[in-house]
């Protein structure tokens, strides 16, 4: 091999080195940051539809179970069609929380111990809204009315709903979520004292209100969240650069 080819190999080689060398600690935190809020942007991408939908799902759910009575004599909605639209809305929004909930967590490996939390926490909903149907009927059979059944049962659900928003924020740290479930508890504690029809009206100015409000607060937080992330890209290729 001449001088003149070993020279020539020594650039590349230089080059190589320079490529191969480590980022350094601040370029390292600075890409795992990065990484730590695209996993977030991954799983919370899909928060503002989920919580637009339910806000949606509560406005127009509970305004028509409220339209029965609330308006009459003047304007009233079939009891049936109330029913069916307030059920239609709620499979709905439960059904586009679990599709974006299955697709928000693609790619993403979670723990044993994790997937047992989720799995456990997804069944106490049907076994709580089970139990409150029974304990509904129980007491229908005791002599509840059905003036006071239109209390107990919306009342009952959403009171159950805002507990398990506020276990969920205390299982993942989401502060948001136990704020939604505080408020929720606060309606649900509320509306009874308007009284049939009224509380209806208050379940879905409020409870509405409340998803809405926290569907576009997400929506804020992600666009940070991503504004961040793109910066720190930046960052990290600059510095990656000017090493080079």
């Amino acid at each position: 091999m001449t001088n003149h080819d070993t020279g020539g190999a020594a650039p590349a080689d230089h080059d190589i080195d320079h490529d191969d060398e480590p980022l350094a600690p601040e370029q390292m935190l600075a890409l795992l940051n990065d990484q730590q809020r695209s996993v977030q942007g991954q799983m919370g991408g899909f928060v503002p539809i989920i919580m637009l939908t339910w806000g949606v799902a509560w406005l127009v759910g509970f305004g028509c179970l409220w339209l029965i009575d609330g308006l009459q004599p003047e304007f009233g909605i079939p009891l049936g069609l109330a029913i069916a639209v307030f059920c239609v809305l709620i499979a709905v929004a439960i059904g586009v929380s679990t599709f974006l909930g299955v697709r928000s967590s693609r790619g993403i490996r979670a723990s044993s111990g994790s997937s047992f939390t989720g799995a456990v926490y997804g069944m106490t909903w049907w076994v709580g809204c089970l139990a409150i149907a029974g304990f509904g009927g129980a007491l229908a059979v005791n002599g509840m009315d059905r003036e006071l059944a239109n209390i107990f049962y919306p009342t009952a659900y959403v009171l159950f709903s805002g507990v398990m928003f506020i276990v969920a924020g205390a299982i993942w740290r989401a502060v948001p979520s136990v704020v939604l479930g505080g408020w929720t508890v606060l309606i649900a504690v509320i509306a009874p004292y308007f009284g049939y029809p009224t509380h209806y009206l208050v379940l879905a100015i409020g409870g509405g209100i409340g998803f809405l409000g926290l569907g576009i607060a997400s929506i804020i937080h992600l666009r940070s969240l991503r504004a961040k992330t793109s910066g720190t890209a930046s960052a990290t290729a600059s510095g990656a650069q000017s090493r080079g």
